[in-house]
């Protein structure tokens, strides 16, 4: 099987401090990442797939889920 090389621009959770801070010091500013793989289409509900590495017996590696609501962008690469 062939698949789409992607970049999935998203939006994560994250910590927003080391230690203590006030409610005034939260930001608004999203985590965004930027993942890029083969784009597993079909597999998981909700879900953007990608596969950092896919071989010749259509096995797949270090699979990602990322979750539909937090896409921002999805390039198709190739």
């Amino acid at each position: 099987m062939t698949y789409d090389l992607v970049l999935v621009v998203w939006h994560d959770a994250h910590s927003l401090n080391h230690g203590w801070l006030t409610v005034e010091e939260i930001d608004d500013e999203p985590c965004e990442v930027r993942t890029v793989g083969y784009l597993i289409p079909d597999s998981k509900t909700g879900h953007v797939v990608v596969a950092q590495s896919v071989n010749t017996n259509d096995g797949i590696d270090s699979v990602m889920a990322i979750p539909v609501a937090m896409v921002q962008r999805l390039t198709i690469l190739s």
